[in-house]
């Protein structure tokens, strides 16, 4: 989404000067405006071919960008870590591999064997999720789009976030960056982020930043 009266160059500016806690920060807050805005309502509506698909997209946000895990693992990670109730059919962590499948038959697939054990429409049950006598899984959509939701209701996640080393949040900022600019793996500047994997703890993060913002300046006259 562009904003008002911000220019490209503008807002890349504003993400190569400012920390990670910034240029990344502020995705909590667009995250639950918009993502999370369009999610509640598709609760409420009972859209829920829509609530696992936003479910997705909000989940796979935060874990990828602000703390670098992708696929199963950062929904793992996300349900663990922000999401979890505190009864275990709320815990929707100890289900992370058959939810995160879930969206993928939504968004790929219209059918699939896991159909005929796992039903994902039921939100009339009081449990977040069950496992019937036969060996069905039962997932409510509703409890669990709603427990998506109340992580952006406290500030745990954006504490959490904050909580990492310089060194990785350095790291964090300029892989959005790459992706946001849309830079393929063979760009030179690709290849200067990409070796921010490799510093140390206690290498000079400033010297680091300021080179790679250079090269972003002069390549984006910015």
């Amino acid at each position: 989404m562009r904003a008002e009266g911000e220019s490209f160059e503008k807002r890349l500016k504003r993400y190569v000067d400012n920390p990670a806690i910034d240029t990344l920060g502020w995705m909590t807050m667009y995250l639950q405006n918009q993502p999370v805005a369009e999610l509640r309502r598709a609760r409420e509506e009972k859209f829920y071919f829509c609530v696992y698909l936003l479910a997705h997209s909000v989940i796979q946000t935060v874990s990828e960008l602000m703390f670098d895990k992708t696929g199963l693992d950062g929904t793992q990670f996300f349900l663990e870590q922000f999401a979890d109730g505190a009864s275990a059919d709320r815990k929707f962590s100890l289900i992370a591999k058959d939810v995160h499948e879930v969206r993928n038959i939504v968004a790929h697939r219209a059918y699939s064997k896991r159909q005929h054990d796992t039903q994902y429409f039921i939100d009339d049950i009081v449990e977040g999720w069950r496992r019937d006598t036969d060996g069905t899984l039962v997932i409510n959509p509703a409890l669990y789009s709603l427990q998506i939701e109340n992580v952006f209701r406290t500030g745990k996640l954006y504490a959490t976030f904050q909580k990492q080393s310089p060194v990785q949040l350095l790291r964090l900022k300029y892989k959005f960056i790459r992706q946001w600019v849309e830079l393929d793996n063979a760009d030179p500047i690709s290849a200067s982020i990409k070796a921010l994997d490799k510093l140390r703890a206690d290498a000079d993060l400033d010297t680091e930043d300021k080179s790679i913002q250079s090269a972003i300046y002069n390549r984006y006259g910015l």
